[in-house]
């Protein structure tokens, strides 16, 4: 408190000395110094005293932070997900144990990025909930629902089982949900202040985090493959208002083009018809904002749907700006730049993007890195999307190279064994150390010495995990580690020496960042999908990891490729770690669900056949996984549910379910009138619905059997 300010002068100065009083004139003035100088000490205690804002995010806190928080997805506005403390180091990373836990409500795994703010950890689950836990101790202090609805858009009702994280910007959490809501929170209290639509939730959904800056929220949405059509917005995070919105590709030729950058790049690289209508370019994960250029750096997805009537719409050309890296202004989402990763013979799908300073061929730039789906690592100069250099982490099939001077790839003809691309690096995001000169990068690669056939897409037979030091100057390999599963999380890389990675098999572990050597590992007994974050509170440093086994990829890929039998089945927690946690690891048991017996088998192989066919026609993989591959186990609570589990209630409500949508406030819409978007006139005839369940019990019959190789499967199938 300034004495200036102080009001007690103006008041004693009012006192009347009566005559022959014995105080001197002096005394008044300094009985006034000393009551003031005495209130701004107990004022200045009292504010000392009270608790800062909670959540206190901005920009020059961000630029100041030591480590001791995470205050952004990636920590910083880089994105690096590197973090300067080296309490925790590879010569003591032995001694690293459980500090707390906290068991989650959730039937399907958490893979969000937590946010730490002041000894506050704030993590996303399924269904976009939001739970606010004491960093130090795993209490609950608060938890935020959202009510997802899941009876709006197929696509919707995936988008919802999954969330990678929230946000935190000058005392608010943001959020979005799978019915493509935007929502902001008071953080000290978890309750709403303001939601905003982002998308169209009868198409789509939200997965994705929300990214911050200069008091903005950039969100996107996804939906490419889904034949939705891609966007990035920017949002007041004050009030939820939208102030920019980037659309990605063009939209129907009838109405006005929304921007210059759509009309006088974007429109003429598409064909005229109904190729629009595949939608293309959403903006799900890859959003960087750089500090430097002031620009938001995102990745967009290909064009191209996968289910529904709109898989026939096919469209050559480079159908901008699907498959590429943009830049715009953050202020105002005006067009910078862009660069294209897709190519005509192979869409691919842009994911995280790191900002750094490199020297490139003698000379130092500001750059942008990534490695899409299709196996490259890209290196863009930050200013302008000129590529500087582009090489393959692994063994692609796809192309043999990038011509630098056109930026275009040099293709493999589909005539030898071209066009196809296992995903080599999905959306989790990699690590940059900018001590070590490394990118650490989770991946997929074909196990050595195999002949499998390429596929494209999630999955493909005899593939292993692998985590990538990459030095991105010298476009090479430093080491790397082979992985039981093909699919794993993101990396956490640390001050310390350390890169630490969780698996699909459970097992949480740390390597030297130099040399890669496994130094500490744990085995959590859940799949592990999320991104690993460290923080300090009160001195001691912590690793924070939610667990268990989530993602989309949950639904619409194989469960062999993400998870073991055991490790699917382990709970959803978040797990903090530190240097002589005394808490016993909760080892979860391993309980094995018995599969059911099925109904008999009444339909001819053909039958089945065809019915395995309508599994994909009607999307029925994209949510209960392909070749029936799920979750192992009749799981409700927010899970999709393994169809070979079904008990005998569900065999037999199966056109009520299937055909009437008796569980679409669940997520499961009724084919003979399908959700309009992806099947604006195809209906399920009860004779398809037929097929399909045929096709499911035999892949139960499958499941029992092998439990029970004793017993048949009632009539043999007619030939």
């Amino acid at each position: 408190m300034d004495l200036q300010e102080c009001p007690w002068p103006k008041l004693l100065m009012k006192v009347t000395v009566p005559k022959g009083s014995k105080i001197t004139p002096f005394i008044i003035p300094i009985f006034v110094l000393f009551c003031c100088a005495a209130a701004a000490i107990v004022i200045s205690s009292t504010l000392a005293d009270a608790p800062a804002k909670i959540a206190n995010v901005n920009e020059a806190r961000v630029a100041a932070d030591d480590g001791s928080n995470w205050l952004l997805n990636g920590r910083t506005f880089d994105s690096a997900h590197f973090s300067p403390l080296r309490q925790i180091n590879d010569q003591n990373v032995s001694g690293l144990s459980l500090a707390w836990y906290m068991d989650v409500d959730s039937a399907v795994g958490i893979v969000s990025e937590p946010i730490v703010v002041d000894g506050i950890a704030y993590v996303s689950a399924p269904q976009s909930k939001v739970y606010a836990v004491n960093a130090a101790t795993g209490k609950l202090i608060w938890k935020f629902d959202p009510k997802v609805r899941l009876d709006q858009a197929l696509n919707g009702s995936y988008s919802a089982r999954t969330n990678a994280g929230v946000a935190v910007w000058e005392g608010k959490v943001f959020v979005g949900t799978g019915d493509c809501r935007l929502i902001g929170m008071d953080a000290a209290t978890g309750k709403q202040i303001w939601e905003s639509l982002v998308c169209e939730p009868t198409q789509t959904g939200i997965t994705n985090a929300p990214h911050v800056a200069k008091g903005m929220v950039f969100m996107g949405y996804n939906g490419s493959d889904d034949g939705v059509r891609g966007a990035i917005a920017a949002y007041d995070a004050n009030t939820g208002k939208e102030l920019w919105r980037f659309w990605t590709v063009p939209g129907d030729p009838k109405k006005p083009i929304e921007s210059k950058a759509l009309k006088e790049i974007a429109a003429k690289t598409w064909p005229h018809g109904d190729a629009w209508k595949m939608g293309g370019g959403d903006v799900w994960t890859a959003i960087t904002y750089d500090p430097v250029t002031d620009y938001v750096i995102f990745g967009t997805a290909g064009a191209g749907a996968d289910y529904g009537e709109i898989t026939s719409l096919r469209a050559g050309g480079d159908k901008l700006f699907a498959g590429c890296i943009i830049a715009v202004k953050a202020t105002t989402g005006e067009y910078i730049w862009h660069y294209q990763t897709s190519s005509p013979g192979f869409q691919t799908e842009n994911n995280h993007i790191v900002i750094a300073d490199l020297p490139i061929n003698g000379e130092k730039h500001h750059v942008a890195m990534t490695v899409p789906k299709n196996g490259f690592f890209y290196v863009l100069d930050a200013w302008t999307g000129k590529l500087l250099s582009a090489k393959p982490i692994v063994k692609v099939n796809w192309a043999t190279s990038i011509d630098l001077a056109t930026g275009k790839a040099v293709e493999v003809p589909a005539s030898q064994g071209g066009g196809k691309q296992w995903t080599v690096h999905n959306w989790w995001p990699m690590s940059y150390n900018a001590g070590t000169g490394l990118v650490y990068i989770p991946a997929t690669d074909r196990k050595p010495n195999t002949n499998s056939k390429v596929e494209t897409g999630e999955w493909m037979k005899e593939t292993e995990g692998r985590l990538i030091a990459w030095d991105p100057v010298t476009q090479s390999e430093r080491w790397s580690v082979e992985e039981e599963i093909a699919t794993n999380g993101g990396v956490l890389s640390t001050a310390g020496n350390l890169v630490f990675q969780g698996q699909g098999n459970g097992e949480f572990a740390a390597y030297t960042a130099d040399t890669g050597k496994k130094v500490w590992s744990i085995d959590t007994g859940s799949a592990i999908e999320s991104i690993p974050v460290t923080y300090t509170v009160h001195g001691e440093q912590y690793i924070l990891l939610p667990v268990g086994w989530g993602s989309g990829s949950r639904l619409f890929a194989p469960a062999w490729t993400m998870a073991t039998p055991r490790s699917k089945r382990g709970p959803s927690r978040i797990l903090a770690f530190k240097l002589g946690g005394n808490v016993l690891f909760p080892t979860p048991p391993d309980i094995v669900p018995p599969v059911p017996k099925p109904p008999a088998q009444t339909a001819d192989a053909a039958t089945i056949k065809e019915g395995e066919k309508l599994y994909k026609t009607f999307y029925c993989d994209g949510c209960h996984s392909p070749q029936l591959d799920g979750s192992g186990a009749w799981v409700l609570n927010g899970a999709i549910p393994d169809l070979r589990y079904a008990p005998p209630d569900v065999h037999e409500d199966w056109y009520a379910i299937v055909l009437g949508g008796t569980h679409w406030d669940k997520g499961m819409p009724g084919f003979l009138n399908p959700p309009k978007f992806a099947f604006p006139t195809l209906h399920m005839t009860p004779q398809q619905a037929d097929a399909i369940h045929a096709y499911v019990i035999d892949g139960a019959w499958k499941a029992y059997r092998g439990e029970h190789p004793e017993e048949a499967s009632g009539p043999a199938h007619k030939k």
